[in-house]
């Protein structure tokens, strides 16, 4: 029975099987059930006290007998923390350095060359180079559900807290692969991804502690808002549900890009298509968060400081997104190579040229990152506009999230221009291009601020957030001026990105057509 279970293993995925049959040896198996029990016992005595049962009839008497008391609700409390501490930290110091490895020896290429999906790959990644973990962990289980049973703490609790300790055990660890695959491949990336693993592992089981008890004589006054749902964190089984659902949608769009990377590592991280989804699904959950604060009217002067702050989560997500769908520079020599050539009959394109620009894998991500601009607009838009907490004036708050989004398609098309020029790591030139535009011009301002007059002007055109702040007080003339600024930067860059897709397909073609000078016949 055990061989036929593993025949089919290894049929369904074989990378799977490789994992288990090269861990899952009686030496290591036997190790970890000694080491585990080990540690259960020492805990057990470490969180047991002694209660006197029997004392003396003697003056001043001592107790005769002691019987032993398991303080479980400590013994629950500290595996909730520990086991997924244990989780976090160890799984993903074994997966990074697993794949580590497997570049280091070569190993990586092959796997990539074989018959089987991507998936089915990182699949048996996943559940297999962590199994002694797992295994540990899980032989610890029983202990942690005798403990929430004695303790009184309700099943249902429970199974949630094993969920979304499922699910964000599943977000880190594609996220260490991704991380390992995609930025960093040094010697200490293991150790690094370890801690901040264990860290933010560590951080979630005490926000769920924390927010989401099970006692409702406990923590009356906590609890947060997402968009209708009222007091999630005193509502475990909602809580529960929008914590699962959340990290597995994250999960999702992290094994879009995981996949990717591991079939071409030197294609994008993510298709221009997908980026819209990360885009709106991420702007949607920020917002959700924010929905119940803009609609209380005590707040009508944070308001605006509010918006700077999403106008700075959603820059952070546009650093991460520009990079992820900005193709590299041979692969857009590539294309303007092929946009220059591929014309069908009359010169016209034989597909359309917008349909590339939107979605083609190969193309400047300039028009999509525009597009996930629109995106962030057209959600965000109808909310500031139509909030209970009034805005100087409705056409302001649509000025500044205009002015924010422009500023952020200036950065875009920055580095998308930059990865023309033939440098060592033109990623790396590009992203510090753009960091010096976000860094530098707040920095100068405030310098020269002390001895010279800064034209509020300079300030919305240049320094990202600043219409957020700076908007209401701000002339006519000089939201005029900021705005035409901006807009005249779009133009130029936008010119300057025709030139260089030109220049480049013009040169291509010149290499690719000019004459052989072998193949002429010498002049007698």
């Amino acid at each position: 029975m055990l061989t036929q279970l593993l025949d089919k293993l290894g049929e369904s995925n074989p990378q799977l099987f490789r994992e288990l049959k090269g861990r899952l040896n009686r030496r290591s198996v036997v190790s970890v059930s000694f080491i585990s029990a080990i540690i259960q016992c020492i805990m057990v005595g470490v969180l047991s006290k002694e209660n006197c049962i029997a004392w003396s009839e003697d003056t001043g008497g001592y107790c005769q007998q002691y019987e032993m008391v398991i303080q479980w609700e400590f013994v629950c409390h500290s595996l909730s923390f520990i086991l997924p501490f244990l989780l976090f930290a160890g799984g993903v110091y074994l997966l990074s350095s697993n794949l580590v490895k497997e570049q280091r020896r070569g190993t990586l290429n092959f796997l990539r060359l074989s018959p089987r999906t991507s998936q089915n790959i990182l699949l048996g990644k996943l559940l297999g180079v962590p199994v002694l973990l797992y295994l540990g962990v899980g032989f610890a289980i029983p202990l942690h559900l005798m403990g929430a049973i004695a303790a009184g703490v309700p099943f249902a609790w429970v199974f949630g807290f094993y969920s979304v300790i499922a699910a964000l055990g599943t977000f880190l660890y594609m996220a260490s692969l991704l991380n390992t695959l995609f930025v960093a491949k040094g010697q200490y990336q293991p150790i690094v991804s370890s801690v901040l693993a264990g860290w933010l592992g560590y951080s979630f089981v005490s926000f769920v502690l924390y927010y989401f008890s099970w006692d409702d004589s406990q923590f009356k006054w906590l609890g947060f808002e997402w968009f209708f749902w009222e007091d999630l964190g005193k509502n475990y089984p909602l809580g529960f549900s929008w914590l699962l659902i959340s990290l597995l949608v994250g999960s999702y769009w992290i094994w879009q890009g995981l996949n990717r990377q591991f079939k071409n590592p030197l294609g994008t991280l993510l298709s221009k298509a997908q980026s819209y989804g990360v885009v709106a699904s991420l702007q949607v959950w920020i917002l959700g968060f924010f929905y119940p604060v803009m609609n209380q009217a005590q707040i009508e002067e944070t308001l605006m400081p509010m918006m700077f702050g999403i106008s700075i989560l959603t820059l952070g997500l546009f650093l991460l997104i520009i990079p992820a769908i900005s193709p590299q520079r041979q692969t857009l020599l590539d294309w303007a190579r092929y946009a220059h050539e591929d014309r069908g009959q009359g010169g016209k394109r034989s597909y359309s040229k917008w349909l590339d620009w939107i979605g083609g894998e190969k193309s400047p991500s300039v028009v999509a990152i525009a597009i996930n601009l629109g995106i962030v607009a057209a959600i965000w838009m109808p909310w500031i506009l139509l909030c209970q907490v009034s805005f100087p004036t409705p056409l302001t708050a649509g000025v500044a999230l205009l002015m924010t989004l422009n500023l952020i398609w200036i950065y875009g098309a920055i580095a998308q221009s930059l990865s023309f020029i033939k440098f060592p790591k033109p990623g790396l030139l590009s992203m510090g291009m753009v960091m010096a535009a976000l860094i530098l011009p707040p920095l100068v301002f405030g310098l020269f601020s002390q001895t010279v007059s800064v034209n509020t002007t300079l300030w919305m055109l240049f320094v990202f957030g600043s219409p957020w702040l700076a908007l209401a007080e701000a002339s006519a003339m000089a939201i005029f001026v900021s705005l035409l600024g901006q807009l005249a930067a779009i133009a130029t860059l936008t010119l300057t990105l025709n030139h260089q897709i030109h220049k480049a397909g013009a040169s291509h073609s010149k290499l690719l057509f000019a004459p052989n000078p072998k193949q002429i016949a010498p002049k007698v």
